[in-house]
C-alpha cells in the first residue's frame, strides 16, 4: 500500500505556505501515482475560509502538480517505492495572506502497477496545513511633538494638538485590536489625550473621541479582521492644562507602548 505522510510543521513564507510530505510502500512495486481531491476546495476547519484548488498544488521536486475536483493529475510515473521515500512539497500560492487557522483537504491516492495495468491501491489522505498566528506592527512618519506657543501657555483651556500625525501600520493573519500602554510615559506638562484621526478602510472600528492617557488604564484605538495587509492608523496625541493652571514651560520626552494583539484575548 502507498502511504503518503508529513515530514514537519507548516511553513509560512512571504508568498506561499508550505507543508514537506513524503511517499513511500513497503512492496517495492514500481507504480504510477496520481492523487484526486474528494473536496471542491481548501477549507479552515470553522469553514470561514475557503482556498480554490487553483492556488493548492503539490511539488514532486521536479513540476508543480496542479489539483481539480474529482479529477487525477499524477504526481509520479514509472516510480520504484519501498527503501528511500520520495520528497513533496504540498503549497498554497498566490492567495495572499492566508488567515490563521486549521485547512484540510481530502485527497484519494490511486497507486497503478506499471507492469499490469492495474490498481494496486487506493487510499485517501488530508491534505492539511497548520497556519499560526502572525502579526506585525511598524510605524512611519515623524515623531509625534506638541508645540505650545506662549499664548497656548496662558489659554488655560487650549487643547493643542501634535504637528504631525504618527503612521502605525498593521499584518495581521487574525482578528486583531492594537492598544495602547502610558505606565511609562514620563513626566507629563498637562494632560494629555489620545484619538485615531483617519484608518485605511479594512480598520472596522477606532478610537475617534478623546480618551485621556493614564499610567495602568490600557487604551484600545482600533480593531480590525483577518487578513490585514499593511493596515493603516494615524494617531493624534493633545495636551491641555492640568486644573486650568498654565502650562509650565520645558522639554517633555513622553513615551507610550503600541500592542498588538489577537482581538478577544
Amino acid at each position: 500500500m502507498v502511504i503518503i505522510d508529513y515530514q514537519g510543521d507548516t511553513v509560512v513564507r512571504q508568498q506561499s505556505v508550505e507543508r514537506n510530505l513524503i511517499i513511500n510502500s513497503d512492496d517495492g512495486g514500481v507504480y504510477d501515482i496520481a492523487v484526486r481531491p474528494l473536496d471542491d476546495c481548501m477549507r479552515s476547519s470553522d469553514g470561514s475560509v475557503e482556498i480554490p484548488l487553483d492556488k493548492v498544488f503539490i511539488n514532486n521536486t521536479k513540476e508543480d502538480v496542479y489539483l481539480r475536483y474529482n479529477d487525477y493529475s499524477n504526481l509520479f510515473y514509472s516510480i520504484t517505492m519501498g527503501g528511500v521515500a520520495r520528497n513533496m512539497t504540498a503549497k498554497i500560492r498566490d492567495f495572499g495572506m492566508v488567515p490563521a487557522g486549521v485547512y484540510n483537504l481530502n485527497l484519494e491516492v490511486q497507486a497503478t502497477d506499471v507492469e499490469s495495468g492495474t490498481i494496486a491501491s487506493m487510499t485517501t489522505f488530508n491534505l492539511q496545513f497548520v497556519v499560526p498566528v502572525s502579526q506585525e506592527i511598524s510605524l512611519h512618519g515623524e515623531i509625534p511633538r506638541i508645540i505650545v506657543s506662549a499664548s497656548d501657555a496662558f489659554d488655560k483651556t487650549k487643547k493643542i494638538a501634535n504637528e504631525t500625525s504618527p503612521m502605525v501600520y498593521i499584518n495581521s493573519n487574525c482578528d486583531w485590536e492594537l492598544c495602547i500602554n502610558s505606565d511609562d510615559f514620563g513626566e507629563e506638562a498637562g494632560n494629555y489625550y489620545v484619538r485615531t484621526i483617519s484608518a485605511s478602510a479594512n480598520v472596522s472600528e477606532r478610537l475617534q473621541e478623546r480618551v485621556l492617557l493614564q499610567p495602568g488604564k490600557e487604551i484600545i484605538l482600533a480593531r480590525g479582521k483577518a487578513p490585514a495587509d499593511n493596515e493603516f492608523i494615524s494617531v493624534e496625541y493633545s495636551l491641555e492644562s492640568k486644573d486650568k493652571e498654565f502650562i509650565p514651560a520645558g522639554n517633555y520626552d513622553n513615551r507610550v507602548r503600541y500592542i498588538l494583539r489577537e482581538s478577544g484575548r
